[in-house]
């Protein structure tokens, strides 16, 4: 058994949403990496955007920590990705929403509840704009809303008006919640980065977009005391468990399942660690591009279309009109799988592979943790298996009725529907779900198996 990487690290938590914490968890990698330190980043829950900010920032892929499809590997998935080729000094972990907020009242999944798992300090962002003396109180009552509280080490203040400010800010934070504030950032005014439906705009999209973390860095490393931050800093002491996996799948004559995954602008909503689960499964991943590339490679032998833009992305997607025609021709003969944004690329109104229209909604149609179970043999599952996995898309598919999955939302369990479609004799799955497959392997093998044209009920599906 591998152990952990030995990478300290902390998590930056915020007493709400819109408090700055990626704006301050992008600057503080940057910091940390003009510091000559290697970084890597993390980002709490089901976030596929503000993980392309921290990339950016850090130089190193950020990857996701989510607690809820795989609640006992957030230490494995911590350990390896900091070993991920050289190996990395510090870790910053970006918390999602306010410390405390998950799913129910004990805050479920929450940031705090990540911090717990992993054993990691917390540093907590306050917004400091128009308080004093009352960003204590809200330090105190972070720090100690027993049975909920992590460890909170640490402050550091956004938008302080001047030095003084952020003085008085520090005194009063350490006299009356004894903790220490390990920086801050002034009103810089404007916004840092902009957002659109699902989110902030991915920072891939907009060139100024590192123009701007350089600014924030920059500001925030002439207030920010590093060798407290080490100080704070520490290894993890949670449970270290490796996954189970089900043996490799090769196709006849042990060549290698050929996967291609749609990665650019449009389709960049990804669990990063299921490609690495495809490659220790056997497959050979290789990204690929709607928006640019001709066609699908023609090896393919899977072909994966995750969320992301598709609906900004229409005119640029359909003129694309090479790739979609090899979409189409390659949905006729071999294996795809879909999720959420990559669901409406299949539809008529798209790619035309589906008998139905993807519309956009003003408001979100699905938003959370969710529970779905196979309504009948699919690609990824037998009939009557679960999953737990998350929705997050202002889009609806009209024109055929869903009946993939019997989807309960997690917090809500008495919220029930159906969703997604099974096509192609089974060789097709689309759906709304978000699915990490470390949470299923077996899941991720079944398809593979699949695609390698096996017969799945010879597959080993026992984990191992």
């Amino acid at each position: 058994m591998r152990e952990f990487s030995g990478t300290k690290g902390f998590v930056l938590g915020a007493a709400s949403s819109g408090s700055g914490k990626t704006t301050i968890a992008a600057a503080l990698c940057r910091a940390l990496r003009d510091a000559g330190m290697a970084v890597q980043p993390f980002k709490a829950g089901p976030d596929f955007i503000d993980p392309t900010y921290l990339s950016l920032a850090s130089g190193r892929t950020c990857r996701n920590l989510d607690a809820f499809p795989c609640p006992g590997l957030m230490p494995y998935f911590y350990a390896e990705q900091c070993r991920e080729g050289t190996q990395a000094d510090i870790a910053v972990v970006e918390g999602v929403m306010g410390l405390y907020d998950g799913a129910g009242a004990e805050g479920a999944y929450s940031t705090a509840h990540l911090a717990r798992k992993l054993g990691l300090p917390v540093i907590l962002i306050v917004d400091a704009k128009a308080a004093a003396t009352s960003v204590a109180a809200t330090v105190k009552g972070f720090a100690t809303l027993d049975p909920l509280a992590p460890s909170v080490v640490g402050v550091i203040a956004n938008r302080a008006s001047d030095e003084r400010h952020a003085s008085l800010i520090g005194e009063a934070v350490r006299r009356y919640a004894g903790i220490p504030m390990v920086g801050w950032v002034p009103n810089i005014g404007g916004r840092s980065f902009p957002s659109r439906h699902l989110g902030l705009v991915p920072a891939n999209e907009r060139e100024e977009t590192n123009g701007v973390i350089e600014r924030f860095a920059q500001a925030l490393s002439e207030r920010l005391d590093v060798g407290m931050l080490a100080q704070i800093a520490r290894a993890p002491s949670g449970k270290y468990v490796e996954p189970g996996l089900p043996d490799g799948v090769t196709k006849a004559g042990g060549s290698p399942v050929r996967v291609a995954v749609a990665d650019d602008d449009a389709f960049c909503f990804h669990y990063r660690e299921n490609w690495q689960l495809f490659t220790r499964l056997g497959a050979e991943v290789t990204p690929v591009s709607p928006l640019r590339d001709k066609f699908v490679p023609e090896d393919t032998d899977l072909l994966i279309l995750p969320g992301g833009y598709p609906e900004v992305f229409r005119d640029e997607l359909r003129a694309n009109e090479n790739f979609t025609r090899s979409a189409r021709d390659f949905a006729k003969k071999g294996c795809v799988y879909a999720e959420c944004g990559g669901m409406m690329y299949l539809c008529r109104n798209y790619a035309g592979v589906m008998d139905a229209d993807a519309l956009m909604a003003d408001r979100l149609s699905r938003f959370g943790y969710v529970e779905g179970r196979a309504l009948g043999d699919n690609l990824i599952m037998k009939g009557g298996d679960t999953v737990r996995a998350h929705e997050f898309h202002y889009s609806r598919i009209e024109g055929a009725p869903p009946g993939a999955f019997s989807v309960r939302k997690f917090s809500r369990p008495a919220d029930e529907w159906k969703d997604g479609y099974s096509l192609s004799g089974g060789r097709l799955l689309a759906t709304y779900l978000h699915i990490n497959f470390y949470s299923r392997p077996e899941s991720a093998a079944r398809m593979l198996s699949r695609a390698a044209g096996r017969a799945v009920q010879d597959f080993d599906f026992v984990i191992k």
